[in-house]
């Protein structure tokens, strides 16, 4: 098995949201974030090869080490139990559970609901609404936001995670859109 963006390209280190760390920095042995994640990976016994990215040296070095000294079988039950409790810590932080599996594209209004969804759940899982209000404001196509959706209900029948769609644009929009961003428009 080959796993690439183990540390969900950067998430998993990068942003760590505070409630994570303290598990982190509660835990038996000291790891960084991106070696839990990647000794969680060679743990496995199907898994033989990660890509992971590195932009720095240090990340090159980081991974090395970690690759070097792992193995399947090696992390402890103790340590098994700290990555279960980050697991579920980062479940619990998600504000609801799409899987982006964009089964319910196209939208007939255009809606970009995968995409929307993504942006909110980053922006409050990491701890990071103004990344997510720049993306949602500035990169995304107007006529792919939440605010488009007509509710007509179409991609309810296509969920299968049973997320009531429309319901959950809404709170979407209404955490992510700027004001001054519509103000500016011409």
């Amino acid at each position: 098995m080959v796993i690439m963006e183990p540390l969900r390209g950067g998430q998993l280190t990068n942003q760590v949201p505070s409630s994570i760390q303290a598990i982190w920095d509660g835990a038996s042995i000291e790891r960084t974030p991106a070696d839990w994640a990647l000794q969680w990976l060679w743990n496995q016994p199907a898994v033989s090869v990660v890509l992971s990215g590195m932009s720095t040296m240090e990340h090159v070095e980081e991974n090395v080490e970690s690759a070097a000294r792992s193995r399947p079988g090696l992390l402890t039950e103790g340590e098994l139990t700290t990555i279960g409790r980050v697991q579920a810590q980062y479940r619990a932080l998600c504000p609801l559970p799409c899987t982006g599996c964009r089964y319910c594209l196209p939208c007939p209004s255009g809606v970009n609901v995968s995409g929307v969804f993504e942006v909110y759940a980053s922006g409050i899982t990491y701890e990071d609404e103004r990344r997510a209000r720049i993306i949602y404001n500035d990169l995304m196509k107007e006529e792919e936001r939440a605010d488009q959706c007509s509710a007509c209900g179409e991609c309810l029948t296509k969920c299968p995670q049973r997320i009531e769609i429309p319901e959950w644009l809404a709170r979407a929009h209404d955490f992510l859109f700027r004001e001054e961003a519509r103000s500016a428009q011409p």
